[in-house]
């Protein structure tokens, strides 16, 4: 049987934030024995406070947990930037550019066929594969354009040295979609403080 903690260090792993009361619902226990265990996981350097959302009256504003870098930690962000580094030194612009396509073609899993479904159905298909990558997408409906949020930057450890990584995410999107992708939001920050990038697409 699993501990509560593993279930909330689990749980935490489909979100990119969650409250100690959302977190009880979720799990079946009282916020007090979530904050209970949210405090040893803290302690243990698992969790960390991501964000606060403050209530409209002169109560505690509520807090947004997530798993820290610790958690997952591994060296594969520096191994990416690395490798990307090589390329772009080796590499002249336009042939860098050409492999960024043929990366967002592996990537979006692309088989020749999202031009056979209405782009309400691509858009659902899209948001389902980038959330098998840990983007914590989803897609709102606009009356000028739909918008793809993404909830989470899988490379935001190397972004700063690799923006050309937001190019590489439109790439992603235009192969899924078969539509223009353009980024309008980088990084922004919601009502809870959290960041998100978000997409425009524009139909051909």
């Amino acid at each position: 049987m699993k501990t509560t903690r593993q279930r909330l260090w689990e749980y935490l792993q489909t979100r990119r934030a969650a409250s100690a009361a959302e977190l009880a619902r979720a799990l079946h226990m009282t916020s007090a024995n979530v904050r209970h265990h949210l405090a040893i996981l803290a302690e243990e350097g698992v969790v960390e406070v991501v964000g606060e959302q403050r209530s409209a009256g002169r109560g505690r504003p509520t807090r947004f947990y997530g798993l820290t870098g610790q958690a997952t930690q591994n060296n594969l962000d520096g191994l990416a930037s690395a490798l990307l580094l090589e390329l772009r030194d080796r590499l002249p612009p336009e042939e860098f550019a050409g492999m960024l396509h043929k990366v967002a073609g592996r990537l979006s899993l692309d088989d020749g066929t999202r031009g056979g479904k209405g782009l309400v159905q691509r858009l659902f298909r899209a948001v389902n594969r980038l959330n098998e990558m840990n983007y914590q997408a989803r897609w709102e409906a606009r009356a000028d354009a739909p918008r793809v949020i993404l909830g989470h930057c899988p490379y935001a450890a190397i972004l700063p040295e690799h923006p050309e990584l937001c190019q590489l995410d439109a790439l992603i999107l235009e192969k899924m979609l078969g539509a223009s992708a353009t980024q309008v939001a980088r990084l922004a920050l919601d009502p809870q403080g959290m960041p998100h990038c978000v997409f425009a697409i524009t139909a051909p």
